[in-house]
């Protein structure tokens, strides 16, 4: 007679798993270098030390762009640390589905910003942002009651900012003319204000679904 595993074993099983898998992939990604820097002809330390180094400028330089991927990142590992916990302990379906969604599509936005995959994008970036924005959109409507609690504050800020800077990138040329270099900073401080506004959205979510669960 097969053995047959329940949904909650399954999803205790995955969590039981995914230090393993973090710790392959991370090796993974460490001997992908010697073959990629044997197709461009560059030595280890290209892809090993920091672009700072590399480039001969300043450490400082990028601070504010640096620190917009830390928020992302944070967001990013807080609500997938949340879905880990619910995977494992919550029946609520729904609050596991919300995590991991926006937990991976908030991993996969620190990935662009940390690799200008947008300013890299075979087919430009508005298709690029478009999607994402329909990414957005659809989580929104999928799991809109997450977005009414006390914390909604900080989601509405976010997407202000965002859209504050996605404003200003589209009309650069005539801001700039306006305002001068100052656009640049409005428009990367906006983008870094939403992305920790976003981050405190997730974190406090987070823990405030992961203290339902405990008590629970």
């Amino acid at each position: 007679m097969p053995l047959r595993i329940s949904a909650g074993g399954r999803r205790r099983l995955l969590t039981a798993y995914l230090p393993s898998i973090t710790l392959c992939m991370s090796l993974i990604a460490v001997l992908l270098i010697v073959p990629a820097a044997a197709y461009i002809s560059r030595d280890y330390g290209f892809f090993t030390r920091d672009p700072t180094q590399i480039g001969n400028i300043p450490r400082y330089a990028g601070f504010l762009s640096s620190l917009g991927v830390m928020a992302w990142t944070v967001g990013a590992a807080v609500s997938l640390f949340t879905g880990a916990v619910l995977a494992s302990r919550s029946r609520d379906v729904a609050d596991l589905r919300f995590f991991l969604f926006f937990g991976g599509f908030t991993a996969l936005l620190a990935w662009d910003d940390l690799f200008l995959i947008h300013e890299n994008f075979m087919l430009g970036e508005k298709p690029l942002f478009l999607a994402y924005g329909a990414i957005a959109l659809t989580g929104i409507i999928l799991f809109r009651e997450m977005f009414w609690g006390e914390s909604r504050g900080f989601a509405l800020a976010a997407a202000a900012a965002f859209l504050l800077s996605l404003s200003v990138d589209a009309g650069q040329r005539l801001v700039e003319a306006q305002i001068g270099d100052i656009r640049i900073l409005i428009e990367d401080g906006a983008k870094f204000i939403g992305a920790v506004c976003w981050a405190i959205f997730l974190c406090r979510i987070g823990a405030a679904s992961i203290t339902r669960c405990i008590h629970a």
